[in-house]
């Protein structure tokens, strides 16, 4: 209690910085209005959450405070209206086309199938981002759709669907603070770590503020991870498994740490559980079980577009294509070198995802080494990607992806000249402002990790 009593006003300070950058967030309307105040709070706002988290790795901050910081800062992105992405209203849009009989996976938003629909509702199709894709979220995804279609009835208000999403993964989100709780105390960390998701700002406002689809996936991931630790019998068993398949059918990413996740004594029981529980979860958009028109092509449309042809900022992809390319050429065939980079980097994350399963048993900490390689690796790197890295923060020390949590929302400069002209243009300072430091935090944290077993070989 001495500790606390003596750390409060640097926590109180962390908060209130939080809560007046949330709030000048919230008033300040959509980022392309106002771009240095947007990102400016957004730096200040993280970088109070990373003196907070500094105060909470000993034992600084208490449980209540990190909930009711939480709840303050989702408040406050609720109120905010950023639009740094349209992803929201591409839910609603596939929820409705759900509800008009037809499979979304099948059927971009342009398909001449789905011209009726984008009559009928021409201000939400109009609403929907990369209209010549079909779907690409899993059956989860889906269902939210449905139920923000659903939220509207027969009204073409995309923000009503919004308003409904981002309210739905704002609970999620502080729901998910319960079992990342329960996995710092299986670890004898302190509750108030739990700050690591709580009060991050990128986390708040990209899921409460803008309702992407992390916090659908990660709740029951960590939901998943907790039980599975506490789980003593086969009903456990099937309760943490239904938790893992919820997961992977929000977003498929989750599905790497399968292998830490069933490793027990009973993992055939828990890969059989997990199995099922997908297939249940694609049978409804799958022949011969489906209802829907267009069934019969499948899922993998949408997201086979997405893995081949999707581009944007990136840490090192870049190089790697840029190699590639002054060999081969583009084209339609495997030797265009988008896919010879993709190829290559998947084959390097592979190898990494060895390493960890050698090295690491403990699901919690194998999940910032696996979802951490995939974001130095992967060929676009949205913002709220990051958050894929920052419950884990709470359970391990990283540097590295710390700050890129904090760095990482000026990665929506290109977002401001698409709203305003429709040119999506890097500009040449943010690799080296937001990527180039990130690599060397991470190439240091790793030197330091290395030197320490070096010398241990050398005594021995």
């Amino acid at each position: 209690m001495k500790i606390i009593a003596r750390n409060a006003p640097a926590v109180f300070v962390a908060l209130a910085l939080l809560v007046a950058s949330a709030l000048c967030l919230a008033s300040v309307g959509p980022l392309a209005e106002r771009p240095a105040i947007v990102l400016g709070a957004y730096i200040l706002a993280g970088s109070a959450w990373l003196l907070a988290l500094h105060l909470a790795r000993s034992g600084r901050v208490s449980l209540r405070l990190v909930v009711v910081g939480a709840v303050l800062l989702h408040l406050g992105a609720l109120a905010s209206d950023l639009r740094t992405t349209d992803d929201a209203p591409r839910l609603a849009w596939e929820g409705r086309v759900i509800l008009d009989g037809a499979s979304p996976y099948a059927f971009a938003p342009d398909a001449p199938e789905l011209a009726d629909l984008a009559r009928s509702h021409p201000r939400l199709h109009a609403a929907v981002n990369h209209r010549e894709v079909p779907a690409a979220y899993p059956p989860l995804a889906q269902a939210v759709g449905v139920l923000s279609a659903a939220s509207q009835g027969d009204a073409d208000e995309p923000e009503v669907g919004t308003r409904s999403v981002r309210v739905l993964f704002a609970v999620l989100d502080l729901l998910a603070l319960v079992p990342l709780v329960a996995l710092l105390r299986r670890r004898g960390l302190p509750d108030g770590l739990a700050l690591a998701w709580g009060w991050c700002p990128l986390v708040a406002f990209e899921i409460a503020g803008a309702g992407h689809l992390e916090a659908l996936a990660l709740a029951p991931l960590l939901g998943a991870l907790a039980l599975g630790e506490r789980s003593r019998g086969r009903t456990a068993d099937v309760g943490a498994a239904a938790l893992f398949a919820l997961s992977i059918l929000a977003k498929l990413l989750p599905i790497v740490l399968l292998p830490w996740f069933v490793r027990s004594e009973r993992w055939r029981w828990r890969v059989a559980w997990v199995l099922a529980f997908v297939l249940i979860g694609f049978a409804p958009f799958l022949q011969p079980l489906s209802p829907l028109r267009g069934a019969e092509r499948g899922v993998l449309l949408g997201m086979s577009e997405y893995a081949l042809r999707w581009d944007g900022f990136h840490v090192v992809h870049r190089f790697v294509e840029g190699a590639c390319a002054l060999v081969f050429d583009r084209g339609p065939g495997w030797t265009d070198p988008r896919r010879i980079a993709r190829a290559l980097l998947a084959a390097v994350w592979f190898g990494w995802a060895w390493r960890t399963w050698r090295r690491e048993r403990d699901p919690a900490r194998a999940a910032l080494d696996l979802f951490g390689a995939w974001i130095v690796l992967t060929p676009i790197l949205h913002p709220w990607y990051a958050l894929w890295c920052v419950p884990w923060l709470a359970v391990r020390r990283a540097p590295a992806f710390a700050f890129l949590a904090v760095a990482i929302p000026l990665a929506f400069v290109p977002v401001i000249g698409w709203q305003r002209e429709g040119a999506w243009l890097e500009p040449p300072w943010l690799w080296p402002v937001v990527a180039l430091p990130f690599l060397l935090i991470l190439l240091r944290s790793a030197l330091a990790h290395w030197r320490p077993r070096e010398h241990a070989r050398d005594l021995a």
